[in-house]
């Protein structure tokens, strides 16, 4: 009776517990607004300002019509690489001409105005708080690459046998 007690208290317990979720300061104006962009019915969503396709969901997710379903998955630099051919050769999403974004490129989605993730949720549903490869190598230092984090939209210096999910985009 007692065991039974406490897992009923524990229970209650945690469903009172706050979720932990996307914080978003309204005050300020917003970074990259769902406005700034075109969704596809494919998944893709063109960057009006850049011109520029992405894929809305990260790798190993797939686009459900409404939203990402799946897992993202992580991956070594050089396996990003090859999972990105892989899509490339699958024609993912009509298109054979995905990439990694530059540092410079994958910062242009952060919402500077949010955190936990720092990124527009209603363009790219969902986002992990969590790096994203890019092709923009460390000058001098290998093998370094950047990568943004979206806990915070920030870029950090990653070796390139860590593992961060990708974020993929392709030219006009």
């Amino acid at each position: 009776m007692y065991l039974r007690s406490v897992f009923i208290a524990v229970l209650v317990g945690s469903l009172s517990l706050p979720a932990v979720a996307q914080t978003c300061d309204e005050s300020k104006p917003a970074s990259a607004p769902m406005s700034r962009f075109e969704a596809g019915d494919d998944g893709t969503i063109k960057d009006a300002r850049s011109g520029n396709v992405w894929l809305r969901c990260p790798v190993g997710m797939r686009w459900d019509g409404g939203s990402c379903a799946g897992k993202s998955l992580s991956y070594t630099f050089r396996e990003a690489l090859i999972v990105i051919a892989e899509l490339n050769s699958k024609n993912t999403a009509g298109r054979s001409d995905w990439r990694l974004p530059s540092v410079v490129e994958l910062s242009s989605i952060v919402e500077t105005r949010c955190f936990k993730p720092a990124i527009d949720l209603e363009v790219f549903p969902y986002s992990p708080e969590s790096g994203f490869w890019t092709d923009s190598a460390v000058a001098g230092v290998q093998p370094r690459t950047w990568l943004v984090h979206f806990l915070n939209g920030k870029q950090y210096i990653a070796n390139k046998n860590q593992t961060w999910r990708i974020r993929l985009i392709a030219d006009q």
